[in-house]
């Protein structure tokens, strides 16, 4: 089924426009247990996967950190990367991490597709008190992650100019590396709340996410997209812009204190580049879908959404946290009204389903 799933998905991104794809990692061709026989990074394993550890830091990495399992469901094999209890110093955490090689489908890619995009899907995991992160990089020809995830399965504790530390679990962030008022740096993006005012996204326990992020290799613009519509947001300009790409990594790093490393898993990896932005294979921006108006935002009560020529579905709204609040099913006309009275005040994500394809909207209850 998840095979099938994929193969359907990628016939009807190629649809819209054309892509060289590098890699496609559903994970069933891999055998279970070690992903790899050489956690230096020296020698490829299954399917082109490199594995290694950081470099010196002890405890080393070993091919038991690097595994294929069955999660059962519809994911079936899994990539799982097995993080370190330990960090090494104040200083220097400790990473194991998966890399694929990109250097030569990179230089080869069609000429204008200059926007690399990766793809996969992340479990949540379940509650945790590991101080471990998982981080997803696209590099550079230089080894600097341009662009990616950052995502705490444990709490995470942060103080932020001029305010109060605050503690979370489950938070999920872009990463980015970004010119900051002449500053170019690392720096994570909430990609919870609204765009005057960004909140952490915090995911639900045991749930898989599908993600992507996009760098645009003439501009540097980084977009980070979530598959239901929980996020999609970027920054339009980046201090990377015209650099050259070698690989993709995901990793699980330790962190001062740890006593518990973190298990993430991984499946459904895709890795491609095309001429503009399209991740998740859903354009919300087409014009078939576009105009949909929505009325009045914020809303106390009543919510209309109307269209000129597209045929409505169904309607699923969830909070940004991904819970799903209410769902609206058997509409089947241009224009609709949703009654979200019962909704505690906030910010929701509105998701449309159309005879002409998916868009998400966001709606304020007041």
């Amino acid at each position: 089924m998840k095979k099938l799933l994929l193969l359907l998905i990628t016939s009807i991104a190629f649809t819209s426009q054309a892509q060289d794809v590098f890699l496609t990692e559903n994970c069933e061709t891999l055998s279970v247990g070690n992903l790899s026989t050489d956690p230096t990074g020296a020698s490829a394993g299954q399917n082109g996967w490199l594995t290694a550890g950081s470099t010196g830091f002890s405890p080393y990495a070993t091919n038991a950190n690097f595994q294929v399992v069955n999660a059962g469901g519809v994911n079936g094999n899994v990539i799982q990367i097995n993080g370190s209890s330990t960090a090494s110093t104040a200083t220097l955490g400790q990473s194991r991490f998966i890399t694929q090689d990109i250097t030569n489908s990179w230089t080869n890619r069609t000429t204008g597709n200059d926007v690399v995009e990766v793809e996969f899907d992340l479990f949540s995991g379940a509650p945790t008190t590991s101080l471990s992160s998982f981080r997803n990089y696209i590099l550079d020809a230089s080894g600097f992650a341009v662009a990616g995830f950052w995502f705490a399965p444990g709490p995470y504790t942060y103080t932020p100019t001029g305010g109060t530390a605050t503690t979370v679990t489950k938070a999920l962030r872009g990463w980015a590396y970004y010119d900051n008022a002449g500053t170019p740096n690392y720096y994570t993006f909430k990609l919870g709340g609204t765009s005057t005012a960004p909140d952490d996204l915090i995911l639900s326990d045991n749930t898989w996410y599908r993600i992507g992020v996009a760098y645009d290799y003439n501009t540097g613009a980084i977009t980070w997209k979530e598959d239901s519509g929980l996020f999609y947001t970027g920054i339009s300009t980046g201090p990377d812009a015209g650099v050259d790409l070698t690989g993709a990594r995901f990793q699980v790093s330790s962190a001062v204190g740890n006593t518990l490393g973190a298990n993430v898993q991984i499946d459904n990896i895709t890795i491609k580049t095309v001429a503009l932005e399209d991740l998740l294979g859903v354009n919300t921006n087409s014009n078939a879908i576009k105009d949909f108006s929505i009325f009045p935002n914020p809303s106390k009560g009543v919510v209309n959404i109307n269209n000129t020529d597209t045929y409505i579905n169904s309607i699923e709204i969830s909070d940004l946290n991904g819970r799903v609040v209410k769902t609206v099913n058997s509409i089947n006309d241009v224009n609709t009204q949703i009654n979200i009275s019962e909704l505690s005040t906030g910010v929701y994500m509105m998701k449309i389903v159309s005879d002409k394809g998916t868009t998400t909207k966001k709606v304020i209850k007041e």
